[in-house]
């Protein structure tokens, strides 16, 4: 059915270049980009009025597991006027910034950088939420007030909250994401809670309970994880090369069988906990136990699995799996810190049998367009929807300025036009080179 004929009347019809559906850092590096180069023929929209960076889940953990230089532009181009340091620049803390000696970004403040960054660009609009796409020739996308037709599109909204199929159908009020956490606010005091999932998510989890005033705090929490430890993240510098540009590329040529290989096998390299908040949490656990005695029972599960979960009156019954050795955990509150996983949001459903998927991702190309029947010059951009095809690092900050330098270098049909990098000190060919046997043996050592 044309679109046209599902208009409403007075709603507004616009041409463009391109659209972006979300004004996260993913679209909002590709929108700074473009205002600079190109300053006009592109619109990003976001339901957002105002930028907000996860507010569910900003738990009072400080700091980011990410370099400043790792911003919007400045590992494509240092001379922006979107850069961090800029923004440090002319909010008149350049100095004060240099002389407090950050390793990494503080939470707080990178969102102040992006909510600068989202509020001064003309190309972003917030408080805008698309409610579907088509296509006819050009892709037509539908707003609650408007039709925007564009020749490309840029779908950059992030990922999903992952509810493990044993927790389906039991979320609610006592059962829900990490995410959503401070959304909720669950009445905390005297009650037994249970935090799944042992990722930095998990691990703030924890340390906010264990930090809530005393009078608020529970009577017993515990924490599982699948992993036999709670693991840090592995960020030393020769890890950190799979998160450059070139390695990307290596990544997306390798088999598919090989990329399922190594992403399972690097998985600390994206997915651990950060020292600093091991550290605070070590730390708050020895004060709760000598200090600050009989507040509350806490309970470390290391290497379970959630193999059950059923409803128990007003809480839930859950039950864990070790080695063969089962255990009960009756809990009032469950928090799922669990992760998140891709899913085709509901505006693209009218052309979503049209979009080539794999294991519930999208199948990209290298400018990564998404591979679909339509014609060639008209194409679906994704941003940090395919770590299967890009590997670690596409949900990660650290390539998200070069991920849009390709985007746009694509969007203009250009080569691309980043200055070249020196490659990296490792060779992975080894990695390449794995049989999937010999890589799954040794996948168990890890």
């Amino acid at each position: 059915m044309p679109l046209n004929r599902e208009i409403p009347i007075g709603v507004r019809q616009v041409e463009l270049s391109c659209v972006g559906v979300g004004a996260g850092p993913s679209n909002l590096s590709l929108a700074c980009q473009i205002h600079e180069q190109i300053g006009h023929g592109a619109l990003f929209l976001d339901r957002q009025v105002n930028f907000r960076w996860h507010p569910g889940s900003a738990f009072d953990s400080p700091e980011l597991q990410v370099r400043h230089f790792k911003d919007l532009v400045t590992l494509v181009d240092p001379r922006s006027a979107y850069t961090f340091i800029n923004y440090l620049h002319e909010n008149g803390r350049l100095y004060h910034f240099l002389n407090a000696q950050f390793d990494v970004v503080l939470r707080a403040e990178f969102e102040q950088y992006l909510n600068w960054a989202f509020r001064r660009n003309p190309l972003v609009r917030g408080g805008e939420t698309v409610r579907e796409i088509r296509y006819d020739g050009d892709f037509r996308v539908r707003t609650d007030d408007a039709v925007l037709t564009a020749r490309d599109m840029v779908v950059g909204i992030g990922k999903q909250a992952r509810i493990p199929s044993q927790f389906q159908g039991w979320t609610g009020p006592n059962l829900f994401h990490s995410s959503d956490l401070l959304h909720i606010h669950p009445e905390l005091r005297q009650k037994h809670v249970c935090v799944v999932g042992g990722g930095q998510s998990g691990a703030e989890v924890l340390l906010h309970l264990l930090t809530v005033p005393r009078e608020q705090r529970p009577a017993s929490i515990t924490w599982v994880s699948q992993r036999e430890n709670y693991l840090p993240i592995d960020y030393n510098p020769f890890t950190n090369e799979l998160f450059m540009p070139c390695f990307s590329d290596r990544f997306a040529a390798m088999s598919e069988s090989k990329r399922k290989l190594f992403l399972r096998r690097f998985v600390l390299a994206s997915d651990g906990i950060s020292e600093s908040t091991l550290r605070a949490l070590y730390q708050a656990l020895y004060r709760h136990e000598f200090l600050e005695p009989d507040l509350c029972e806490i309970a470390l599960r290391p290497g379970c699995d959630v193999s059950h979960c059923i409803n128990a009156g007003a809480g839930h019954r859950l039950t864990l799996q070790r080695a063969g050795d089962v255990e009960e955990v009756t809990a009032d509150i469950v928090v799922l810190a669990t992760g998140y996983e891709n899913a085709v949001p509901d505006f693209l459903e009218p052309i979503v049998d049209r979009l080539e998927q794999i294991d519930n991702e999208l199948v990209i190309d290298k400018d990564f367009s998404v591979c679909w029947d339509g014609p060639r010059d008209r194409r679906i951009f994704v941003q940090n929807a395919s770590p299967g095809h890009r590997g670690l690092a596409d949900p990660n900050l650290s390539l998200l300025a070069w991920r849009a330098r390709r985007i746009l270098d694509s969007l203009l049909r250009r080569a691309p036009c980043a200055n070249p990098q020196h490659p990296g000190f490792i060779s992975h060919t080894v990695l390449e080179s794995w049989s999937d046997t010999v890589g799954e043996e040794r996948s168990h050592g890890i």
